[in-house]
């Protein structure tokens, strides 16, 4: 016979609950027969310090840049959306820049032909410049030693009545223009023998860096056209659009580092002056509470609000990125335990032994202890909810739910049921 929905309601509820475990955290589960799991433990100490106070704080990024324009123009691609991870030096926005570009070709068209002329300069005089000048010389002496020869005929003619005056006069005005040749080819091959001046390889120096000069002007300008992100970041908020004309100085982006956070809590004037730079700091965050956290303070500023008589007191916390995504944002609310209470005696055990998700942060405490061999040991353990304090140098303060020298699972404890068998090395104390 077929039982009704009506009928076999109530035995498919109780399956589905014993599946899930009754919507509870997996280790208040009940464990089953399994073989011991090994873990590492400790015992939970007694520590004299000052015991912490919480203190409301607001979650800030480490960094926060509003990127902007250096020059004007307009706004070809921008290749961000909010809420992006950005890294230092990546381009967030680039500007119209075809103008610039022909400038810079031609500039450094320019400065090719400057160069070349100051290579021409610095490498003197070719052989064959200087071989030319000599003939160019050796040409004019020889037409000299014509014409002396000539016009000492001349004059001889002129003696006996067989030559003229007028030839006479015109040979000894070749002759001194040929000597004037001369000289004139002389000095022009002392020069090619002896290069170009330095005040003229100086001054094509000189003509070279101002032109790399104007090429370097240009790339700045270029490089300006490219707008990128300062560090390492997300981007909280755009400002501008594609297309958009941009003046300089006209907004961008705002890229915020969250992969350190800092949480500003404000201390009473009555409490700041136990506070020291460097002091731990036990942070929790209504967003984040599977996770224990722990900061330093950083900063202690002295400077009161003049309302409220408190302080801001500036604590450093590494955030966690989960898929991409920073598990602590800017304006989350966080509550610091700060060492501003009153000296003496608390119970600490090392942060690690803290189990969070449930309602209430647990220790697993191991009960029934039997020495085994070598220093080991075996035993049972049971969940013990307990009320948490401020961290002390790796250490979490109990504030109730635990005595001291009670045995505390430190590793291995995320996959613990109650009941369950352990096995580990006992410790030193």
């Amino acid at each position: 016979m077929i039982r009704s929905a009506a009928h076999r309601s109530p035995l498919i509820a109780a399956v589905i609950v014993a599946g899930l475990g009754g919507g509870q955290p997996a280790w208040a589960q009940q464990a089953t027969a399994q073989p011991a799991a090994v873990v590492a433990v400790a015992r939970a100490e007694t520590m004299a310090t000052v015991t912490g106070q919480p203190f409301v704080g607001t979650v800030l990024p480490a960094r926060t840049s509003d990127v902007g324009s250096a020059v004007d123009g307009r706004v070809l691609e921008l290749p961000i959306v909010d809420g992006q991870r950005v890294e230092g030096g990546q381009p967030i926005a680039e500007l119209l820049r075809k103008l610039l570009e022909i400038e810079r070709s031609g500039a450094f068209a320019e400065l090719d032909r400057r160069r070349q002329v100051l290579a021409e300069l610095q490498a003197g005089s070719r052989p064959e410049e200087i071989d030319q000048a000599r003939a160019e010389v050796a040409g004019y002496e020889a037409r000299l030693d014509y014409a002396r020869s000539r016009l000492s005929r001349l004059d001889k003619l002129v003696e006996r009545g067989t030559s003229t005056v007028d030839e006479l006069q015109d040979a000894q005005t070749e002759l001194r223009a040929i000597e004037a040749q001369l000289a004139g080819a002389r000095a022009k091959l002392a020069l090619v023998e002896a290069g170009p001046r330095q005040e003229q390889i100086a001054q094509a120096a000189a003509a070279v860096a101002t032109q790399e000069a104007e090429v370097e002007r240009i790339d700045d300008q270029l490089g300006k056209h490219t707008i990128r992100a300062p560090f390492d970041g997300w981007v909280v908020q755009r400002f501008a659009e594609k297309g958009q004309w941009l003046a300089r100085g006209g907004l961008v982006a705002r890229i915020a580092e969250l992969d350190t956070v800092e949480v500003e809590a404000r201390v009473p004037e009555s409490s700041v002056g136990g506070l020291a730079e460097g002091s731990g700091v036990r942070l929790e965050f209504d967003a984040a509470p599977q996770q224990t956290w722990t900061g330093t303070v950083t900063k202690i500023v002295p400077q009161a609000d003049v309302l409220s008589r408190s302080f801001p007191v500036k604590i450093r916390v590494l955030n966690e990125v989960v898929a991409g995504v920073p598990v602590l944002k800017g304006g989350m609310l966080a509550r610091a335990w700060l060492p501003v209470g009153s000296a003496g005696s608390v119970t600490v055990v090392p942060k690690d032994a803290v189990v969070l998700g449930g309602p209430q942060p647990v220790v697993f405490v191991v009960d029934s202890v039997k020495p085994a061999a070598a220093g080991s040991a075996t035993g049972a353990v049971r969940p013990v909810p307990v009320a948490l304090g401020g961290a002390i140098d790796g250490s979490v303060e109990i504030r109730d739910g635990l005595a001291p020298g009670t045995l505390v699972v430190t590793r291995g404890n995320e996959r613990l049921r109650p009941g369950a068998a352990v096995a580990f090395e006992m410790p030193s104390r």
